[in-house]
């Protein structure tokens, strides 16, 4: 009885306190109160744009222009300049010449910016973790299911 109407309004009822919660999730992660937990925590002091900045680089493992991390981001290039200049002042990543353009630059991470990501990672984890203490390792395999399912939904839409 798979279907049955009562199994749906039940479905609907909790899809729709799912979308509220997210919304709220969503809300709580972006506050810079939780990015300046996570950055204290880590002993990394960098602002928001600086770690989605890096983020970028680290998932994208080789040097990437101006114009591409900006589109990344979804901002625009002098946006992007500005920030890889204050990340270069920090040591988090530096600017590369590129071999067929001597003119073009990418912006790769240094040791030391992959290192503050990984510290942030860390403290991010050791939050969850404290927030989670004491729900079953299975349930919280669940939640990783559902929230991939709708990332993987967001990402190709």
């Amino acid at each position: 009885m798979d279907g049955s109407p009562a199994r749906e309004r039940d479905a609907t009822a909790r899809i729709a306190e799912l979308q509220v919660l997210l919304s709220a999730l969503a809300y709580d992660i972006t506050r810079p109160r939780s990015h300046d937990l996570l950055v204290s925590m880590a002993g990394a002091p960098i602002d928001r744009a600086g770690v989605a900045l890096l983020r970028v680089l680290a998932d994208e493992r080789e040097p990437l222009r101006i114009g591409r991390i900006a589109e990344r981001l979804g901002v625009r290039a002098p946006h992007v300049t500005r920030q890889v200049g204050e990340l270069e002042r920090q040591g988090l990543v530096v600017r590369v010449e590129e071999a067929a353009d001597r003119r073009a630059r990418r912006v790769a991470p240094t040791g030391k910016g992959f290192d503050t990501l990984a510290r942030l990672d860390r403290a991010a984890q050791a939050l969850l973790a404290e927030q989670l203490e004491g729900v079953a390792p299975d349930r919280i395999g669940h939640a990783v299911e559902v929230l991939r399912r709708i990332s993987g939904a967001r990402r190709q839409g």
